[in-house]
């Protein structure tokens, strides 16, 4: 059962230090009984298999596990609701131990794997966890290869020191044994996917390393040995969190045979699309050139999650599903859109674009308007609050 089968009286609004299940399980609130009930609805469809799991993240007092849960139940009523059969936690068939959210099918037999994200504007890192990773990676980066810069990304905090040593021997070991030529021609046919990848590990922190080889020209030039870094940095902005949610995601299962979306839940409550472009594509700029106004315009940084310095990248990912701060409160009245990577290796299934999407076409992002999450759901706008009217 997800919910206390209780006799509530108590009307009083969210408590200072109240978590969002304690309030919705104790809340006496007509409209708070709506959330309820469609959550109960939407878990009761959700597969048996995984319902312990989810009672257990839902209620465990934490607001990150409370929100990644329901998202999760959420979407899965979306797609249930949009004629989708859905199998939770499926074989990737890439070799790799860890498993997407799900396989969702449509009636005429396409497939797409779908992962749930939350994306966060707050940094809830953990001071010391950070200052351990800025070192060991600060020794990295000072410890340059003659043919090769890393991209790197991060998961996880650490309890102890690791060794800045232990991990450049490792890297460095890994990267004699790679063929900077070869590789290079491969960079530029292929993108920054094709590039080798290695896994570090200290306790709970999982470092994921990608081989970039340099040019004949910048070989023996470099200084550094990390060209990119997706982790370690306070997030300051709408978008960088939005980029980094999807990076995450990107590589997660290997080489994947059939489309994938990255399904992104913000908890910005008035999130720019701009902010979502700008995730994607790279962050926008404005050149002014003095004297020659003919020249002066906009640009946009290589630093997105599909446009990165070396040009297309994560093209494993088809789509990226982003939802404007979904909540058990808000989703008769939250905007989602749906992004088509140009680049992708599979399209996204046609049936799918249903929803609000945006695509490049020529040189523009254009908008194609569809169904919101409200008609979806089956709820009008002034859910829950109005949701006892006929």
């Amino acid at each position: 059962m997800l919910f206390s089968d209780a006799n509530r009286t108590d009307s009083a609004p969210k408590r200072a230090g109240e978590s969002s299940y304690a309030f919705l399980d104790r809340s006496a609130r007509p409209s708070i009984a709506c959330v309820r009930d469609f959550l109960t609805e939407a878990f009761h469809r959700y597969p048996q298999a995984e319902r312990d799991e989810m009672v257990a993240r839902i209620r465990s007092g934490e607001e990150a596990h409370f929100r990644s849960a329901t998202f999760e139940i959420y979407l899965h009523e979306a797609l249930i609701r949009l004629g989708y059969q859905l199998t939770s936690h499926p074989d990737p068939g890439t070799g790799v131990a860890k498993r997407p959210d799900f396989l969702v099918k449509d009636a005429e037999g396409s497939e797409f794997f779908l992962e749930a994200v939350l994306a966060s504007e707050r940094d809830g890192r953990n001071p010391a966890a950070e200052a351990m990773k800025k070192s060991t990676l600060g020794y990295l980066n000072e410890t340059p290869h003659i043919s090769f810069v890393i991209d790197l990304e991060s998961e996880g905090d650490p309890t102890t020191q690791p060794s800045g040593k232990a991990l450049s021997q490792a890297v460095h070991a890994w990267l004699g044994n790679l063929e900077p030529n070869a590789l290079r021609e491969q960079l530029m046919s292929n993108g920054l996917d094709a590039m080798p990848q290695m896994t570090w590990a200290h306790e709970a922190w999982e470092v994921r390393l990608r081989a970039i080889p340099l040019s004949a020209e910048r070989r023996g030039t470099t200084t550094q040995l990390i060209g990119a870094q997706g982790d370690g940095a306070k997030l300051v902005n709408a978008w960088e969190p939005l980029r980094d949610a999807v990076k995450k995601k990107a590589n997660r299962y290997g080489d994947l045979t059939k489309p994938f979306v990255v399904a992104v839940n913000s908890d910005i409550f008035n999130l720019d699309q701009i902010d979502e472009v700008q995730a994607l594509y790279g962050e926008e700029y404005w050149s002014e050139v003095i004297g020659n106004p003919a020249q002066s315009g906009p640009g946009r940084h290589p630093n997105g999650a599909w446009r990165g310095p070396h040009g297309p990248q994560n093209r494993r990912v088809s789509a990226v599903w982003f939802f404007n701060d979904l909540t058990p409160y808000t989703i008769a009245n939250r905007r989602s859109t749906l992004y088509i990577n140009p680049w992708a290796n599979f399209e996204p299934p046609e049936g799918l674009q249903r929803i609000p999407t945006r695509r490049v076409e020529g040189n523009s992002l254009v908008p194609k308007p569809g169904m919101d999450l409200g008609t979806i759901y089956g709820l009008h706008t002034g859910w829950p609050e109005q949701a006892r009217e006929a």
